[in-house]
């Protein structure tokens, strides 16, 4: 069975593996300065606070994302993870939608249920 991680664009594997790894320095090598990220009914603008977000995330949840499933749709990328963590419901099916700039780096990310 092929990974599913290997047809992804190098910037969303980048982000899930500085995300398992809790590397939220990381997120300027994967997000574009002007991103979004929308989740848990927030929504964060910018690196800086999409890294704040991340090192949050990170210690409340110490989530860990298992990549499941990916689709290539027009503009955009659908990826359904199982996240297991210290959160109620663990392990859960979420579902990240990527936008991705020109540069490749990810412009828009929503993680939904």
């Amino acid at each position: 069975m092929s990974n599913p991680v290997s047809s992804l664009a190098p910037a969303i594997a980048g982000y899930i593996a500085a995300a398992n790894a809790r590397d939220s320095s990381a997120v300027t090598r994967f997000f574009a300065e002007d991103a979004n990220v929308f989740d848990e009914g927030q929504h964060r603008v910018g690196t800086q606070a999409i890294a704040q977000w991340m090192e949050d995330t990170a210690q409340r949840f110490q989530p860990r994302v298992e990549v499941l499933n990916v689709q290539q749709r027009t503009g955009k990328v659908l990826v359904h993870n199982l996240i297991s963590g210290t959160f109620p419901g663990s392990p859960l099916e979420l579902r990240y939608t990527f936008r991705l700039d020109e540069q490749g780096k990810i412009s828009r990310l929503d993680i939904s249920i």
